[in-house]
């Protein structure tokens, strides 16, 4: 059982005519009550309580009617789910609470056939909850705390009309993902106990450090529409080491889509839509999974990588009435 309450409120203040603040205050509530015995025999029963204070603070500046800029700071709190405990190692520490420091600095340009929009943003966690490798009493990986890691990244997005047909967009984000200190765990099949290496700074897994994506639509004629649609992405590590060999490799797809709609007098409008997927038959992988293990004083791994679809079409009827 989980019981939530919370409760907030928002004051928003003009300091000057173009200056603005806002306050948020955010209290939650989270009782968890576990009862019970899980499929491997063990008893998990167990209750926790958390009270979590999320307070948000901003300032808005109008520097004209088409530019714009904001800077806010905020903390959240964010409880361990359900698994985190289920799983958890009754020997050891409990899981606890996330804690995030979240400071954002932007501009944006809105004008009538084009918009900017940037963002620069530092995330600093505290007890981030991540894969060490480390195991359970019965072999289940489980995701243990790790004192300090942080997200340092710049956001890009925007958007122009150069004609009434033509509709550009794109957005961008560039990041850099790090746990500061971070000691990973192998299983030792020789000893029966997970040997620990203190790796120092390393990579937040599957956090690439570059994702982009365009599209660029099209009215061909009146209730016709064409859209490409671009998507990149860079490497991504699959564990926290930050081992190229356990890495997913950057992809870049691009999807194609037709749109059109009309009316008639029983139906009041059809809509009939055809999307090609990967347009380009791209072979490229999107998640995976490692397991490394000692055995006769030598390395091993197992992994597994999911590869996604190569040229697919998905078609679409919408009927209103």
């Amino acid at each position: 059982n989980k019981t939530d309450f919370n409760i907030y409120t928002k004051l928003n203040y003009a300091l000057l005519n173009k200056l603005k603040t806002f306050i948020d205050l955010q209290y939650r509530y989270i009782d968890y009550s576990i009862d019970g015995i899980d499929d491997d025999l063990r008893n998990i029963t167990q209750n926790h309580i958390f009270n979590f204070f999320n307070p948000k603070i901003g300032l808005f500046y109008e520097i004209s009617d088409l530019h714009s800029s904001y800077l806010t700071l905020g903390i959240a709190n964010r409880e361990p789910n359900r698994s985190n405990y289920t799983d958890a190692d009754p020997s050891k520490p409990l899981p606890t609470a996330e804690t995030l420091y979240n400071l954002e600095l932007g501009y944006e340009l809105s004008a009538t056939t084009m918009y900017l929009s940037s963002n620069l943003y530092y995330m600093y966690y505290i007890d981030q909850l991540v894969l060490t490798g480390e195991i359970n009493d019965v072999g289940a990986a489980i995701l243990t705390n790790v004192d300090k890691s942080y997200r340092l990244g710049f956001e890009l997005s925007g958007g122009i009309q150069p004609t009434k047909k033509l509709h550009i967009s794109a957005n961008a984000t560039i990041s850099k993902n790090k746990i500061l200190n971070f000691t990973e765990y192998i299983d030792n099949w020789d000893t029966g106990i997970q040997a620990e290496n203190n790796l120092g700074e390393t990579d937040l897994s599957f956090s690439p450090n570059i994702i982009a994506n365009g599209k660029i639509s099209y009215d061909l004629f009146k209730d016709f529409k064409a859209e490409l649609i671009s998507k990149y992405v860079g490497k991504q590590y699959i564990d926290n080491t930050s081992n190229n060999d356990r890495s997913i490799d950057p992809y870049f797809v691009n999807d194609v889509k037709f749109a059109y709609k009309f009316e008639t007098k029983l139906i009041k409008e059809i809509g009939i839509s055809l999307l090609i997927n990967n347009l380009f038959n791209h072979e490229y992988e999107s998640n995976a999974w490692v397991y490394r293990y000692i055995l006769g004083s030598e390395e091993y791994l197992m992994d597994g990588y999911f590869p996604q679809a190569g040229i697919s079409f998905v078609g679409g009827l919408t009927l209103k009435f």
